[in-house]
């Protein structure tokens, strides 16, 4: 016998939506952070996503779990290979509180593909890396 739900929650549908609004949001953020990360080092892209980031608002915990998840969805759709460099300053761009934390960039010696790592300071990775820059 199959199991007939009813209609959702509220608050379910407005999660939803939330999460469809910061998918089209991070779409759209896309052309200007990837001409970003392809055009200038990292200091410049940094803080020319700081520019865009602080005038939006600063997401709550859930919020910016939210964001992450639809950056990192949008990341491994859209893209060959998914880049944390890239996920890096669509988040700044689209988060006022992202937009005020020190990015830290992390290299491995040997310089081989996937040897670096870029994230916010309040959300540190398990590796260790040989070399830290931070923006």
């Amino acid at each position: 016998m199959a199991m007939v739900s009813g209609p959702r929650p509220r608050a379910e549908l407005e999660e939803a939506l939330r999460l469809g609004v910061d998918l089209v949001l991070v779409g759209c953020s896309l052309v200007f952070t990837e001409r970003l990360r392809g055009h200038y080092g990292p200091t410049q892209a940094v803080e020319s996503a700081r520019r865009m980031g602080v005038r939006s608002p600063i997401r709550d915990v859930a919020g910016r779990a939210r964001l992450q998840r639809a950056i990192r969805w949008v990341d491994r759709t859209i893209f060959r290979e998914p880049n944390c460099y890239r996920r890096l300053l669509v988040e700044i761009a689209l988060d006022g509180g992202a937009a005020t934390e020190k990015v830290i960039l992390g290299f491995r010696a040997g310089g081989r593909a996937g040897s670096g790592h870029a994230w916010l300071e309040t959300t540190p990775p398990v590796a260790s890396y040989d070399a830290l820059i931070a923006i």
